[in-house]
């Protein structure tokens, strides 16, 4: 064996060593769950299983979910289809099936429930939950200089603004609120008013994010009748929380100067170029037709696809030329794109979710291991992108675009001594 051949592998023995000591000393140590059986049970309406993982490295709960590294400091199909799920043998412990990851549970968009029917075992039981969603429908945002050809862009869409969350946005969203009490009612228990340590709520610098998570928290936490301060209003104060824009590492860090770096070369590998070149004629063709004097970008062909989107959605004037652009597959296969060149790259990944995965990690390890750890539920305000990114490097995207307030939900339960993770989304694609 060669010499650097052998110096890697006493190093990755050092690491399983080290990782054994850890599990042996944790206060609640993560092993295998016992032996079991998988069955489809059902149809839920609301909720689909995406991922199931058993977590068998006890520091780094979400670690065997993801193929790139969580940061250690701060090609998209056209359908989800079935797969199957991977059993750990019986017997086998974490050193033997270290950092193996289950196979994806992935049903079709009806949303088939894939459930675990544990065999001689206790009741599987819920220790933590992360929300991760996206924001109520919005009004469209106005760009004149990008797309003058659109009567809309000059509209000032009083009293909401631009980019303004709609009444119907006002009331999806707090309908999820209420979707998560009533699912998670046995966890979250029976008082409305125990949120003061169990949860954080927080969302990204923007009016739309920051009005979602006020009102999703008015579904799941109402007032008690010992809490009510007023007699006809439901509803009670709780804090929220939100990173300055040009410091947000959870919902913006597109913006970084590290990842704009790498994108700007990621964009002009030969591989990339030669995705992008399909389109130039189709991307001439679409400048005319919008009335930009200055060629379109991928930037622009998001912001185009969410107005025409939202447009047709809230029954605005459509002109002959705006509905045949939206229905043009070519406009949808450009978005793929643009997702697909944002997360080309492990570091692109990293950069995009890696921040946000490391927080839900290690709230999971705290869930797991610290008995003085009360959190139990923490919601992330944020926007389409991040759901994507999510998806993305969980290695389970599969191109479609998430609708308004989609929810990402990573659930830790905890079975015989064993924690393992389950991924599920709500309300997805609207492509």
């Amino acid at each position: 064996m060669p010499r650097r051949e052998q110096e890697r592998e006493r190093e990755r023995e050092r690491e399983r060593e080290r990782e054994r000591e850890s599990a042996a000393s944790s206060s609640a140590n993560l092993t295998l769950a016992p032996s079991y059986r998988a069955a489809r049970v059902g149809i839920e309406a609301e909720f689909g299983l995406l991922l199931r993982a058993v977590a068998t490295c006890p520091q780094r709960p979400l670690a065997q979910l993801c193929d790139v590294d969580l940061p250690e400091s701060g090609a998209p199909g056209r359908r989800v289809r079935s797969a199957e799920i991977e059993i750990f043998p019986k017997g086998a412990t974490a050193t033997e099936t270290k950092m193996q990851t289950s196979k994806i549970i992935l049903w079709p968009l009806a949303f088939l429930l894939l459930g675990i029917v544990f065999v001689g075992a206790k009741e599987p039981e819920l220790r933590q939950l992360n929300v991760v969603f996206r924001h109520a429908d919005r009004t469209p945002e106005t760009f004149p200089k990008r797309f003058p050809n659109d009567p809309h862009m000059y509209e000032s869409f009083h009293p909401i603004g631009p980019g303004g969350l709609t009444n119907e946005g006002k009331r999806r969203v707090y309908h999820l609120g209420e979707v998560l009490r009533n699912r998670y009612r046995d966890f979250l228990g029976s008082s409305r008013d125990d949120h003061r340590e169990s949860l954080f709520a927080i969302s990204s610098d923007v009016a739309r994010t920051k009005m979602s998570l006020q009102l999703i928290l008015v579904g799941l936490y109402p007032p008690s009748a010992d809490s009510k301060w007023h007699e006809q209003l439901e509803w009670q104060p709780i804090p929220t929380y939100y990173n300055e824009f040009s410091k947000d590492t959870f919902f913006n860090s597109d913006r970084c100067q590290m990842f704009i770096d790498e994108l700007t070369r990621v964009r002009s590998l030969p591989d990339v170029q030669k995705k992008l070149g399909k389109f130039d004629t189709y991307l001439e063709e679409l400048r005319k037709t919008v009335g930009k004097k200055s060629k379109l970008n991928l930037n622009d062909i998001l912001l185009l696809h969410n107005n025409l989107d939202i447009e047709k959605r809230m029954n605005l004037t459509m002109l002959p030329w705006m509905n045949d652009v939206l229905a043009d597959e070519r406009l949808i296969e450009m978005r793929r794109l643009y997702y697909e060149i944002n997360s080309y790259t492990d570091l692109l990944k990293r950069l995009l979710s890696g921040f946000m995965l490391r927080k839900i990690n290690e709230d999971m390890f705290e869930a797991s291991t610290n008995a003085n750890f009360t959190r139990k539920v923490t919601l992330y305000g944020g926007h389409d992108k991040n759901i994507i990114a999510l998806l993305q490097s969980l290695k389970i995207y599969d191109g479609h675009f998430p609708d308004f307030t989609s929810a990402l939900i990573f659930e830790l339960w905890f079975h015989d001594k064993g924690y393992y993770v389950k991924v599920r989304i709500r309300r997805f694609f609207t492509i």
